[in-house]
């Protein structure tokens, strides 16, 4: 359709249904009227083209196109138009009121548009028009409608029946797509389900169930079926189908319409494995079928010595029918440019075979971060995957473990079953469970004893009382924001939660709120070492009063640092749908500048280790302080002795720092030795650094208060305050 310079769209366009199995390739010449003849020269236009999927009439992309000639009556251009595999969800900066969305273009991601809701239109969706499409259709403006799969006309009033007639039915749930109106009105295409095929669905299709051991699932996370075709009098036919295995997925099933003689099941870039073997074309079989070790295709090198190896193609291809009858147990090998089978009677059998067919993409590499791209047809593709390096993950690579503070997304998203109970989850997901419910009991405990012996006013006279006391208060709500965060995330991936401005709104709070907190408690957890340390330096001239004061300020002014160091995340975060290759997941995307990534990195471990290092120092300084000042008052004693007794006497001080260095030795050993999560399927060490990383704010109670002579004594009062009441209240 036609565009001006404002953004309104003209009245005349053009429709078409385009089906990818069905039209791939296909040339379309469509015509476009200026809405003014002559043209005014005063007015510009442009090309957009938008695209629904018509089945739910979803929104899915916008291609724009200049049209370079302005001032001329007629303009031909041409262009070529790469679907994406998944609607454009990618938000941008103009403002489109509450009627409307801000769209990117695919070809051109520096310019945008406001995509209006139906009945609205403009440049900023704020213009109210009268739509006059059927029911069941879309409105884009007064004189444009997009029709449902079975109605066609200007305005979508006429039906397409050839579909509901008996004898046109597809069969087994089969898809029924009418031919577009333009050329055929009772022309129909059957699309079948995944296991059938035909030109009703008729025919049930070859389906092989392939067994995948341990040693093939610990190495990758995706497969390529190569299936062959072999004809006496042509070249040979292949096919080749991606296959994901999940984490505890020990059997895959793949659908192979056309019949065939040899499948291959490749770990890209590594090894061949040849799994099936057949003399008859067959269109429909059941086979079971495993990757066994012994079927692994052989490199050429590798049977070869190195004076053979040495000569030319056409000279050392003269030994390949020797490989099979010298090599018993060998069922295949291949070069640079063939891969051969051995027979039944040991006699080599080769055939072209292109190692690199799939894993380009056709020159469009739709991976990020280096991703290897590949597509399940090289003519007419209508899928494709990456499989990413180290540290990356995604459908497009685009998502990093790299960094120094791992999220639960990151670790458990890809264990959770989308739309599976959860007695059906795995088991890093069920033991995840059982921590998370064990987590929330020992917290509430944690903060409630601390908060109810804290908050007494003897305690609360010096300012180590009130560090404890709001380190309770933060710790309760740290253990209530991870059990929710842990509940959204199984949630929101097993697709029960899908609303999203709920969604979204948890994206840009939660992580942030947690992270928050998190670092709030080890701060405050640190400043009681530091006002422990200064009442043992001063001795008698430690002011109480001063302390409470400069206390209240320091929480203060530290929580408003804190929050002024995370306060750049939320602007950052964004949702992502991710479409792999069976599975659709929402994420929550954080996508830093670069210069932010190391800013953000260097808070992260300036919020890790400084209060880690004041909990040693400290710890280590009250020890020597104290200890040399008793060496100067007691000269006939060493120092070591001093060390031993003062460690002796105040060891209710040392107890709690040196548990909370205990504590974060974990998390700080996992972080900065592992440096990412190289694989999503090993999950167990880093959740449990994540999960280590929540027990120093749980554990004030224990740390903190019952060390400590006068805390216990509140504590106990506190108790018996409660049961008096009870036994009275009985």
């Amino acid at each position: 359709m036609l565009i001006d310079q404002h953004g309104q769209i003209a009245p005349y366009h053009e429709r078409l249904t385009y089906v990818p199995d069905r039209d791939c390739k296909a040339k379309y010449n469509l015509y476009l009227l200026y809405p003014d003849r002559p043209k005014s020269p005063a007015q510009s236009y442009s090309i957009r083209i938008d695209i629904y999927e018509k089945t739910q009439l979803i929104y899915w992309a916008s291609w724009y196109l200049p049209i370079p000639f302005y001032f001329l009556p007629v303009n031909r251009i041409a262009t070529q138009l790469i679907i994406p595999e998944s609607p454009n969800h990618e938000s941008c900066a103009i403002s489109c009121g509450d009627h409307g969305q801000c769209v990117k273009y695919v070809n051109e991601r520096l310019m945008s548009f406001c995509l209006c809701d139906e009945g609205y239109s403009g440049s900023y969706c704020n213009v109210k028009t009268e739509c006059k499409c059927a029911n069941q259709s879309l409105c884009l403006t007064s004189t444009i409608c997009v029709c449902p799969l079975h109605r066609f006309g200007s305005y979508c009033q006429m039906t397409r029946s050839i579909c509901q007639l008996e004898h046109n039915s597809c069969e087994y749930n089969g898809l029924c797509v009418p031919t577009d109106d333009r050329i055929d009105l009772k022309g129909f295409t059957c699309f079948c389900q995944e296991d059938h095929s035909g030109e009703r669905c008729e025919r049930k299709i070859n389906r092989i169930d392939i067994r995948v051991n341990e040693e093939i699932r610990s190495r990758t996370s995706l497969l390529l079926i190569h299936f062959i075709t072999a004809f006496d009098r042509s070249e040979h036919e292949r096919g080749t189908l991606l296959k994901k295995v999940a984490y505890d997925q020990k059997m895959i099933t793949v659908y192979i319409a056309q019949p065939f003689h040899l499948l291959f099941v490749q770990i890209p870039k590594q090894d061949y494995y040849l799994t099936i073997f057949r003399e008859k074309l067959t269109y429909s079989s059941y086979i079971q079928t495993e990757i066994q070790s012994k079927k692994r295709c052989s490199s050429i090198n590798q049977l070869l010595n190195d004076t053979v190896r040495q000569y030319e193609y056409l000279q050392r291809v003269k030994y390949y029918p020797l490989l099979c009858r010298k090599n018993i147990e060998l069922a295949c090998f291949y070069d640079d440019n063939v891969m051969c089978i051995c027979d039944q009677d040991r006699f080599s059998n080769c055939f072209l075979f292109n190692h690199t067919l799939n894993d380009d993409c056709q020159g469009y590499n739709y991976c990020e971060n280096r991703g290897r791209c590949f597509q399940n047809n090289a003519s007419c593709p209508t899928k494709y995957t990456c499989i990413c390096r180290d540290c990356y993950y995604g459908a497009k690579c685009q998502f990093s473990t790299e960094g120094f503070l791992f999220t639960l997304d990151t670790i458990l998203a890809f264990h959770i079953r989308p739309n599976r109970p959860l007695n059906q989850q795995t088991r890093p997901i069920q033991v995840s469970i059982s921590i998370s419910v064990i987590f929330l009991v020992l917290g509430l405990s944690n903060g409630l004893l601390s908060f109810v012996t804290l908050r007494r006013a003897q305690v609360k006279r010096i300012g180590t009382g009130h560090y404890l006391f709001y380190s309770s208060i933060v710790a309760t709500f740290t253990i209530l924001t991870l059990t929710y965060k842990f509940w959204l995330l199984i949630l929101t991936q097993m697709s029960v939660m899908t609303n999203r401005s709920l969604l979204y709104f948890n994206c840009v709070t939660v992580d942030v709120t947690l992270r928050i907190l998190l670092t709030t408690s080890e701060w405050l957890n640190s400043c009681v070492s530091v006002e422990r340390m200064v009442s043992i330096v001063m001795g008698v001239r430690f002011q109480r009063k001063t302390s409470v004061r400069f206390a209240k300020r320091v929480i203060i002014m530290m929580f408003v640092f804190i929050i002024a160091t995370h306060i750049h995340e939320p602007f950052r975060r964004q949702l992502i749908d991710d479409y792999d290759i069976d599975e659709h997941r929402i994420w929550c995307f954080v996508r830093y500048l670069p210069w932010m990534q190391k800013y953000n990195s260097y808070m992260t471990i300036f919020h890790f280790l400084t209060p880690f290092l004041i909990n040693i120092s400290c710890s280590l300084w009250i020890i020597i302080k104290l200890a040399y000042r008793r060496s100067h008052k007691e000269r006939s004693r060493t120092l070591k002795y001093h060390l031993r007794v003062q460690i002796q006497h105040h060891q209710h001080l040392l107890y709690s720092p040196f548990i909370l260095i205990v504590l974060s030795l974990p998390r700080l050993v996992i972080s900065f030795t592992s440096g990412c999560m190289r694989s999503t399927k090993q999950p167990w060490l880093y959740l449990a650094g994540y999960f280590l990383s929540f027990v120093p704010s749980m554990s004030i109670f224990i740390v903190f208060v019952m060390p400590s002579k006068a805390y216990k004594t509140e504590f106990y009062a506190v108790t018996e305050h409660f049961l008096r009441k009870f036994r009275s209240a009985r």
